[in-house]
């Protein structure tokens, strides 16, 4: 009876069967879309090659094509260098030549002794010969006699018994001095080089008196200068 109601109230109301219908559409799309979505998918299907092993390895690269070289270029000679020119090691200085060693400083007599040496009662004859010679060499045997009292009392191990003025070279003589630088004088048998000035005063007695005694003389050359070994 309801459902004959409702019939007849579509066919009452105009409006009804359009929206009956839109209704019906809507309702087979919404089932149209629901199968689609449950259809299952279709499998697709890859082929697989099976290669060998050898195969893997990879293909050898092809062999390098041969450069053939440019033709060599002529090369220009460049002009020749002037040697280098060395400047020669400077040469060590040569040290100064030394100079020679200086002859030790004269002795200064503080004391003259040839005085009173002709003053003792031995020396008498000494005295007597001494008048008879000329002045140059009186002044000679008087500074002879004085070389040899200051020797010994500079040193008492030599005991000098002869003193030669010009013996190893000349003398220089005047009326106040006399210097003689190549003396020697005879000491137990033995010749020795001295070198001494012998002042003289005008009583003609010594007035001051500078020694230096020398190396010994060899006696290869004591014949040489008139060097007796005695007497």
């Amino acid at each position: 009876m309801q459902h004959a109601g409702t019939a007849a109230r579509v066919l009452r109301e105009p409006g009804l069967p359009a929206a009956l219908c839109f209704h019906l559409l809507f309702g087979l799309l919404l089932a149209i879309r629901t199968i689609s979505s449950f259809t299952p998918p279709i499998e697709t299907s890859v082929e697989v090659e099976l290669v060998a092993p050898d195969a893997l390895t990879p293909p050898a690269p092809p062999a390098p094509t041969p450069v053939t070289p440019p033709p060599p270029t002529a090369e220009v000679a460049s002009p020749p260098q002037p040697a280098p020119t060395t400047t020669p090691p400077d040469k060590p200085a040569t040290p100064p030549a030394p100079r020679p060693a200086e002859p030790p400083a004269m002795i200064t007599a503080r004391t003259l002794h040839s005085e009173s040496v002709l003053a003792n009662p031995r020396s008498r004859g000494t005295r007597e010969a001494l008048k008879t010679l000329e002045v140059s060499e009186r002044i000679e045997q008087l500074c002879n006699l004085e070389a040899m009292s200051q020797i010994h009392a500079w040193k008492a191990e030599f005991e000098p018994d002869r003193v030669v003025a010009y013996a190893m070279a000349g003398i220089k003589l005047t009326k106040s001095a006399l210097e003689a630088e190549g003396a020697a004088f005879r000491s137990r048998k033995q010749w020795y080089g001295l070198r001494f000035r012998c002042e003289m005063a005008a009583n003609g007695k010594v007035a001051g008196f500078q020694f230096r005694v020398g190396e010994a003389i060899p006696r290869s050359e004591w014949a040489a200068h008139d060097l007796p070994p005695e007497h």
